[in-house]
Order: structure tokens, then sequence, then C-alpha cells
């Protein structure tokens, strides 16, 4: 396929350019002023419109899918705590194997329409553990996007349950890896985890050299858990189990000491900002001035990550930080070094050899649009309505704005289906 007349924009560094784009295979194979078609190959004339690099989430819950809209619960939550045992524990509880597999399409369906190329997955269905990961997979690959998938162990199911948390993440980190799905080990958070469940994570993180995906201090309950139970501040808690090595991702961080987000970070684990959840669940805002290995998570609240950005730098510039808008584009590119480091591929640039995922925009800057004024298109212009076509590895999963691997329609009609069913079951 050739790529007529494109604005190409990259985030890492900022860069702008009016060029042509060949791709071959699952690569970007020339990049160019007026490049001349091959024979057999597809011309998409693009006039002018902006092309971006993948986008990446950094850390989603697709389980929470089919949540949209549901009753809430019969006595309002008071706290974060109360959240999660009113609301996403009880959703995570009612899930079967045929929602497991419908949230996946439909939050795949979701984040290929937002330009949203590759998820990072913290999955919850403890009425059916094993499996699941699999599940997720084949609903994902159907859509054509990429991932990065983990089972969240945890205590509060016993022992049983984090049992077969653990040996989930082990069988699906032992297959052999395709060509769009990675897996790492998964984890809740401390103050669902006993010493014994992080020795068991560690080993099996050791065992399949991978690393650990976790919510770290999202709320001060997690905090205040860690040091009356253990005397220990979070970090120094994983760190110990040896848990935080080079691509750990821990999600939130928002009452993490700068000691600790130095120590996590330069150890080479990844943080994970979710800044509308954050403020969906009164949480606190997250010290984003000390992210440095960082990107940009929704933590399930939809997968559009040009949204999450422009949160980002609006929180961000509530607090008066000059910086917020380069800021929130470094975060948004996070995500694709973030990838890379899962992959080995080049993602978040637009040049030959790097994978060919890219997003069409049918965004016309009406203003001028350079390096240096990147970003602030990107953050007050372009968003998920200028998705016009989306590519991962070289194929076309979304394509004048229709889905091409799946029947969108009927899988959300089905999936509304399934939805009444699953918030029936959460209320008994």
């Amino acid at each position: 396929m050739l790529l007529k007349g494109a604005t190409l924009v990259s985030l890492d560094p900022p860069r702008v350019e009016e060029v042509d784009l060949r791709i071959e295979a699952d690569r970007i194979a020339e990049r160019g002023a007026a490049l001349a078609a091959r024979a057999g190959e597809e011309i998409l004339g693009l006039e002018g419109r902006v092309v971006l690099p993948g986008l990446v989430n950094a850390h989603t819950h697709l389980y929470g899918a089919l949540a949209r809209g549901m009753p809430g619960p019969a006595k309002p939550p008071r706290g974060f705590l109360e959240i999660l045992e009113r609301i996403w524990w009880r959703l995570d509880g009612a899930l079967d194997d045929e929602t497991v597999y419908l949230s996946g399409l439909v939050g795949g369906i979701e984040a290929a329409l937002s330009g949203t190329t590759l998820l990072f997955d913290h999955h919850a269905s403890r009425a059916c553990i094993r499996g699941s990961l699999k599940t997720l997979r084949r609903a994902l690959e159907e859509v054509g996007l990429r991932s990065v998938l983990c089972y969240e162990v945890t205590d509060r199911n016993g022992a049983d349950g984090r049992e077969q948390g653990i040996q989930e993440n082990v069988a699906f980190s032992s297959e052999p890896p395709t060509p769009l799905t990675r897996g790492m080990v998964g984890a809740h958070a401390s103050f669902t985890l006993s010493d014994e469940a992080l020795a068991a994570l560690a080993a099996a993180i050791r065992d399949r050299s991978t690393s650990l995906h976790v919510h770290v201090a999202e709320d001060r309950v997690d905090v205040e858990d860690c040091h009356n139970r253990f005397g220990l501040g979070l970090v120094e808690r994983f760190r110990r189990h040896g848990l935080l090595g080079p691509n750990s991702l821990l999600a939130h961080c928002v009452h993490l000491a700068p000691a600790e987000l130095e120590q996590a970070q330069a150890g080479g684990a990844w943080i994970a900002h979710n800044p509308r959840s954050n403020m969906n669940n009164a949480v606190g805002r997250a010290p984003t001035r000390a992210f440095v290995r960082a990107a940009l998570g929704t933590d399930g609240v939809d997968e559009d990550m040009l949204a999450e950005a422009r949160a980002a730098y609006l929180g961000m510039k509530e607090t008066g930080r000059n910086d917020a808008a380069d800021a929130a584009l470094a975060l948004l590119a996070g995500g694709q070094r973030l990838g890379a480091a899962f992959f080995g591929l080049r993602f978040g640039v637009l040049d030959p050899g790097a994978p060919a995922d890219l997003v069409i925009t049918d965004y016309r800057p009406p203003t001028p649009i350079h390096s240096e004024n990147a970003g602030t298109h990107l953050l007050f212009g372009i968003d998920r309505s200028h998705v016009r076509s989306v590519m991962v590895a070289g194929r076309l999963v979304v394509r004048d704005r229709r889905v091409t691997g799946v029947d969108a329609d009927a899988v959300l009609a089905r999936a509304r289906v399934a939805a009444g069913r699953l918030w029936e079951r959460m209320r008994d």
C-alpha cells in the first residue's frame, strides 16, 4: 500500500513532515516525497490528512467494557474501597466465558475506532479464571489489535483463587508469543496480597522471564495497609520480594512518596498514569512531576488515548505546570516506548523498518502545523471523531470508520443481551 500526500506527525521527538509512506507486509518500507506507485500497489490519497503512529493504552481493564450504563449499587459507595467492593469486585465475580469474550471484542472495537493499536490489559474474572487470557487474546486478535495480557492475582478470593490466577499467568506466558500478543504476570494491589502471594508471583516472574503489572498506591488505603501490616513502604515491599525489575508496570502511583517513585523508576519500572480514572474515583492527584518512565492508561474508563492525553494536560495545567502540554505528549509517547520494550519494535515512529501501526485521520489542520506546535494540534484539535482508518502490523483493522475483522454491529447487539444477563447476576 502507498499512502500519498500524508502529513506525518510523530511524538518522540515531535516531528511533522508532508511525505508519502510505503507499506510492505507488516512494516513501513519507504518514506519520501512523491514516491512512485509500483505494480499491484494500492494507493490511498490522503491530501494532507494527519497520520499518527498507533496509540498505546498502558493500563486498562477490558472486563469492564459491559459495565457502561449498568445499575449502581443499592447503597452508594463511600470511598475507594467501597467502590471496589460494591461495583468492580461484584462485576468480575459475575463474568462468565461469554462475557469475557464479548468484553474483549467490545473494548477492542472501541480501541480500534479510537486509534489505539496496543492495549496493556489487567484482567479479572474470578468465576472463570482458567483460559480467560486466551479468550481475551482471541477477541483482540479477531479485531486485529496488539495486546499485553495478564490476570489479576489476589488473596481476596481465597488460596484456591489465588493459585488459579498465578497458574493462568504462567500458562499464558508459557505459550509461544503471537505476532500481536505478549504476556505479563498480574496482581491486584498490595492490600489484597499476602507475603505468600508475593513469593508465588516472584517465582512466576522468574520462571517466565517476564514482569509484573500491578496497582500501586491508587488510594491511601494501599499505603496505610502496607505500613500497618508490614512496616514498609509499597515499593520497598515489592522490591524485597524481587518483584520490581525492568519493565514492571505500576498503575496509578497517586500516593507514592518522591523517594519511592525515584527508586522504582531507577530499577526500570514504568508508571501508568490514569488521570480520568483518578478523578472519577476521587483518589487524589498523581505527582506527575516525578514521573520519568511513564505512560498513559485509561484504567478501563474507555480506550480513547487522545481523550486521556487531554485530561492529563488539563490536570497538570490546573496545578500550574507551564510544561503541561509537553508533559502530556511525553506520557502519550511513553506508551509507545513501553510497547517497544515488550515487542522489540520501534513503535512511535513512521520511518522505514518501523512496524506499520498507524492512524489515518480526517484532520486537516485549519492553521499551520509543524514540529513546534504539533502538540497543540493533538491536544486541542484531533480527537477520536477524526479517526478514519487504522493499521496494525500492515493490516487495515479499521477502514473508512468500519472495523474490518469482526461484524461490529452484530457484536454490539450480542453484547447488549449478554450485558443484561451479567447485570442480573451482579444483583443476585
